[in-house]
């Protein structure tokens, strides 16, 4: 074992650590999209205090690992650098869609209890919190792609918009409440 092989398991290891913390905030915000009490909400939102270390530290053990071994085996090519930039989008889109907008709702959710109303219920499921997450989850497999081929720096572009376009579309998709997903649950009559 060298030290080229003990970055690459770091940068590995980041990775997979990133993908945990996106699959972690995607169920809490699952969670949050159809909670139908506070106590249901308030859950949801906990649910993503663990994403708050492991996203940093999943980010810093990728680029930390990822510059060293650009400077010391592999060099700038177009799939590293597309691969730089699109990290740097998604720590931007993850900051952009959360940083106001989920402590807006624990502010709104934490004195309450009970059903919510359907106005916080629309909150809930903002459309674009749901989108920030499927985008960025997209440009995360788009760049496993880009790890493993290794294309050019025009067939990297087109790959990462390609994913990201793919993510916007499945959150579009999946954005729309349906016709009964705002009315309580358990509160109708039983036929």
């Amino acid at each position: 074992m060298n030290v080229h092989s003990i970055v690459l398991y770091v940068h590995i290891v980041g990775a997979l650590g990133l993908f945990v913390a996106l699959g972690l905030e995607w169920t809490a915000l699952a969670r949050l999209r159809g909670a139908a009490t506070a106590e249901e909400a308030r859950g949801a939102l906990g649910a993503l205090a663990p994403t708050r270390v492991i996203g940093p530290l999943s980010l810093a053990a990728i680029l930390v690992a990822g510059l060293y071994l650009t400077a010391t085996s592999v060099g700038w090519q177009g799939w590293n650098v597309s691969s730089l930039a699109a990290m740097v989008v998604i720590a931007a889109l993850g900051a952009a869609a959360n940083a106001s907008r989920m402590p807006a709702l624990g502010r709104s959710i934490g004195p309450l209890r009970g059903p919510l109303d359907v106005a916080l219920r629309a909150r809930l499921r903002d459309p674009l919190l749901w989108s920030s997450i499927q985008v960025r989850v997209a440009i995360a497999l788009g760049i496993v792609l880009l790890m493993t081929a290794k294309p050019d720096v025009v067939g990297a572009i087109v790959t990462l918009v390609a994913f990201a376009v793919a993510g916007a579309v499945a959150a579009f998709a999946t954005s729309r409440p349906s016709a009964t997903s705002l009315e309580p649950r358990g509160l109708g009559s039983a036929s």
